[in-house]
């Protein structure tokens, strides 16, 4: 999978987006603020079942330019990389609040890695709407690419706010992008994480509603 060449206590580098469906304040890992892009998110449902946590949701770009979804988060097995993982989701926890992500996770700046975990990537065209299903084990656990010191649990009862973030690159023209794959009808391609990290912006969903869910 990745090996980890230095241990560090991990911080989750990504700056924190007080937000609704839209993206009215992107932006990039070094936290600068960038004016808005009309690319939006609207979640459509939260269930939980034998399953896990599953969360229904859609991005819809109504800027005039192509935008790259990070979302195509890889899967991997005992031998290493099996393949991309539609449904998965990185989940941070703190506290009673819980994140679910689908995003690049900047590297923490006192970890070396091998390689960084780079999601691919997926092109939104101007006026398209995409959806998309994630679902994460219950209860819900910490699952970050980049090693935790302790694994935190948390039961959904126990959740006091749940919030998905959803990482996209503004402009599709900007990104070097190679190789391609298929996955539940999508076309991914990957793309250089030092490209991914410096134009990544977030949209956050706010806080989700659990009524009924839990």
């Amino acid at each position: 999978m990745r090996t980890l060449l230095q241990a560090g206590a991990l911080g989750m580098a990504l700056a924190i987006i007080v937000g609704c469906t839209r993206a009215e304040r992107p932006v990039n890992a070094g936290g600068s603020v960038a004016q808005a892009d009309v690319v939006e998110l609207k979640v459509e449902s939260v269930s939980s079942g034998p399953e896990g946590l599953a969360v229904s949701y859609a991005v819809h770009n109504g800027s005039p330019r192509e935008v790259l979804l990070v979302d195509g988060l890889p899967e991997w097995g005992p031998t290493g990389y099996v393949g991309l993982a539609p449904e998965r989701a990185y989940v941070e926890l703190s506290r009673d609040v819980a994140v679910l992500l689908r995003a690049l996770v900047p590297v923490p700046e006192n970890l070396d890695v091998e390689a960084p975990e780079v999601p691919n990537v997926s092109a939104l065209a101007p006026g398209a709407t995409v959806s998309s299903r994630l679902v994460v084990p219950l209860p819900l656990r910490t699952s970050l690419p980049y090693g935790q010191d302790s694994e935190t649990t948390l039961e959904l009862s126990a959740v006091r706010e749940l919030r998905l973030r959803v990482g996209y690159l503004p402009d599709a023209s900007e990104v070097r992008l190679h190789g391609t794959t298929e996955a539940n009808g999508r076309t991914f391609r990957t793309a250089e994480y030092g490209q991914v990290v410096t134009r990544q912006r977030l949209l956050d969903s706010g806080p989700l509603s659990l009524d009924g869910v839990k």
